[in-house]
């Protein structure tokens, strides 16, 4: 359960660390965005692009790897990088697997401009 987690790290440091996996496994041009002001049904967004199916596949099954461990749970996982796009939402923090394509298609919506850009920094 995710609250056991919660109690050591902010949801913003989950994110920052979503965000460093991310790096860590080539994935390109990744914001994590404060939603808290713009929706209910979640804190974070991370966003990020990947090339390849490969990559994708590979970005996803690191981040639920890696937080499993640490006791935060997923409660889904929806799309498939064939359909250019993977969900894996955790209720606090929402990750998002773009390809090319997609996300320049989704960078513009109306939700992504209402939030916060946090400025994350690779340690």
């Amino acid at each position: 359960m995710w609250f056991c987690v919660r109690d050591m790290l902010t949801g913003i440091e989950i994110s920052r660390y979503i965000a460093n996996l991310g790096l860590l496994k080539d994935a390109d041009d990744i914001v994590v965005f404060d939603m808290r002001p713009v929706v209910s049904f979640t804190d974070y967004f991370v966003i990020m692009t990947a090339e390849t199916t490969r990559q994708a596949n590979a970005i996803a099954d690191d981040i639920k790897s890696k937080l499993k461990e640490k006791d935060v749970k997923l409660y889904s996982k929806q799309g498939t990088f064939n359909g250019g796009w993977i969900v894996l939402d955790y209720s606090f923090i929402m990750i998002h697997i773009f390809g090319e394509l997609q996300r320049k298609y989704y960078k513009g919506t109306s939700i992504i401009r209402k939030a916060i850009d946090i400025e994350y920094k690779i340690s």
